[in-house]
C-alpha cells in the first residue's frame, strides 16, 4: 500500500456512497411514519449532511490551492451546493414533523380535556 492511501479511501468511499445516495438525500422521509421516528431520521440525515458539507467544502478548497478535478472522483462545488440545499430541505422537514407532532398533541389534549 502507498504511503497516504489510507487516508484517501475514506474519503473517496464517502464520494462514492455521497453519489449512490444524493437523490434519497433530498427526498423526504417516508410521511407515514410515525413523526418521532421520523424526527430522530432527519436529526441524523442532518448530522450526516452536515459532516458531508465540511468534508466536500475541504475537499472543494483543496483543490483551488492545488490542481483542478478532472477525473470526476471527488467532491466538486456543484455537490457542495447540492449538500447545502439537502441540510435547508432537512431542516424544512424537521420543521414540520415538529409542527404535526404539536398540532397532533394539541389535539389530543382538547379531545381529552373535551371529555372532562
Amino acid at each position: 500500500m502507498a504511503k497516504g492511501s489510507a487516508h484517501q479511501a475514506p474519503s473517496e468511499l464517502s464520494y462514492e456512497f455521497y453519489r449512490e445516495i444524493v437523490e434519497e438525500l433530498m427526498s423526504p422521509i417516508e410521511p407515514s411514519m410515525d413523526s418521532h421516528v421520523r424526527y430522530e431520521l432527519y436529526l441524523s440525515k442532518l448530522v450526516y449532511l452536515e459532516n458531508l458539507q465540511e468534508q466536500c467544502f475541504r475537499s472543494v478548497n483543496s483543490r483551488r490551492a492545488g490542481a483542478a478535478n478532472t477525473t470526476g472522483d471527488s467532491f466538486t462545488a456543484g455537490d457542495l451546493n447540492t449538500i447545502q440545499e439537502a441540510i435547508t430541505s432537512t431542516h424544512a422537514h424537521m420543521r414540520a414533523t415538529i409542527l404535526e407532532t404539536l398540532d397532533q398533541r394539541l389535539s389530543q389534549s382538547r379531545l381529552g380535556n373535551a371529555s372532562v
